[in-house]
């Protein structure tokens, strides 16, 4: 499967927008525990969509406000000025203990869908106004990490056309006897005589020190380039080798050595 074709095939939108078939749904949920980048897409659909629609906004009319407090208040006004009813009630005894009558102000229907209106829309602009910041802090933090993103994508792509050549041989790389926690993969490409190395499960070299491929041609080691003290990128590429029957990491002064220390050697593969 060709991830780049994959990615802008216009499934992922059809996900996010959630009109995807089940049988899509599937096929993207075990593509994307397996490949990062595609992951990385949907995140990317997403945020764009979240900010599409934060942007498409409608707000409403500035004067809406004062349009329903000036309708609440004439109608508040004209409901005092009707004369009330005088109503004839007989009484059998006096009465000495009298209550004042209290005004109830009916609002109309068109009032009260009016003051509806008016707390859907102060709510849905909260709403919108917080959105608006959680997608604001989003996009903040994707810019730091973009670069990141972008190295972690290019070596996963690099990764994906080398092992889908069939001039590539990727060699593992296991740690020896005093380091069996450590690995590393090599990718050798025959035709052209390119190494790559992805080091990532070695940890940082101690002050002083540097990782150093080798090449093994007939039990000899050839150099084949010292590892980067600062990984930002986890594939390396190395020194050119046309001919090798396995490869081999040492730790070694930093700088590099013209031959290995074998005392120091951390891991080992064959071909």
């Amino acid at each position: 499967m060709d991830i780049k074709e994959y990615i802008s095939s216009g499934i992922i939108e059809s996900y996010v927008l959630g009109i995807a078939t089940e049988e899509e749904v599937s096929i993207l949920d075990c593509v994307r525990n397996k490949h990062p980048e595609v992951e990385a897409a949907i995140r990317e659909v997403e945020i764009l969509f979240e900010d599409t629609a934060t942007l498409q906004e409608i707000a409403p009319p500035a004067d809406l406000r004062d349009s329903i407090w000036a309708t609440l208040e004439q109608n508040e006004k004209d409901h005092i000025h009707q004369k009330p009813e005088m109503v004839e009630v007989e009484y059998d005894a006096p009465v000495t203990n009298t209550v004042p009558n209290r005004r109830v102000i009916q609002f109309s229907p068109l009032a009260t869908a009016a003051t509806a209106l008016l707390v859907c829309s102060i709510g849905v602009n909260a709403y919108l106004y917080q959105q608006r910041n959680a997608t604001n802090v989003a996009m903040a933090q994707s810019e730091t990490k973009n670069s990141t993103t972008e190295l972690l994508l290019a070596d996963a792509y690099k990764s994906l056309d080398m092992l889908q050549n069939p001039a590539v041989s990727m060699v593992s790389l296991a740690g020896v006897e005093n380091h069996p926690e450590l690995s590393a993969v090599v990718f050798w490409n025959k035709e052209d005589s390119k190494v790559y190395l992805m080091a990532d499960k070695l940890p940082n070299a101690p002050e002083g020190k540097q990782y150093q491929l080798w090449a093994l041609i007939d039990g000899q080691p050839v150099d084949a380039g010292t590892v980067p003290l600062m990984k930002e990128e986890v594939m390396h590429a190395m020194k050119s080798i046309s001919e090798a029957h396995a490869f081999a990491i040492t730790l070694e002064n930093k700088g590099g050595s013209p031959s290995p220390t074998l005392s120091e050697l951390q891991v080992i593969g064959q071909i």
